[in-house]
């Protein structure tokens, strides 16, 4: 059996939407902290700057979470890994970068997260959700990165939830 893939990861518009609502909650609760009930609130100023700090973080994840990655797995287990910054740019380039799969990659039935490293140090976190993909394509990338986490060297470090 081949565990040859080749998959174009879209930014998930389920983990974009979560990230948008938790950055608006964050943004009521410092609103309501700071200028709706300050009184009832002991160090209420200190309590809106924490959730300002944490809506921005919010918005930040929200805005970066705009790249698509194409993910091909050869035959032999070897990973490459093409970035492309913008959703609307030209399609991806040819060109991968061959990384590694880290101990830490997770495998969940709707979330793969992988931990990937360059062979220059770079790390990349990639998170794959089912509405990344079409149906076929994440069962088929979950079966090649399962496939490679359960050989012998990543058997004991990486976690893999049925």
């Amino acid at each position: 059996m081949s565990i040859a893939v080749s998959a174009r990861v879209a930014p998930s518009r389920r983990l974009r939407a979560g990230l948008l609502s938790f950055a608006l909650l964050q943004f009521a609760a410092a609103f309501s902290v700071g200028i709706l009930l300050p009184e009832r609130v002991a160090g209420a100023a200190f309590c809106a700057a924490f959730f300002l700090l944490a809506a921005l973080c919010s918005l930040h994840g929200w805005a970066g979470a705009t790249k698509t990655h194409r993910i091909d797995v050869s035959g032999t287990g070897a990973i490459g890994l093409t970035v492309q910054q913008e959703v609307g740019a030209d399609p991806l380039a040819s060109a991968a970068t061959v990384v590694t799969l880290l101990p830490a990659t997770l495998i969940w039935p709707s979330m793969l997260l992988l931990h990937l490293a360059e062979e220059g140090g770079a790390r990349h976190i990639v998170p794959v959700l089912r509405d990344s993909l079409s149906p076929s394509e994440y069962r088929a990338l979950r079966v090649a990165i399962g496939t490679l986490s359960g050989r012998e060297e990543r058997a004991a470090t990486t976690i893999e939830i049925l």
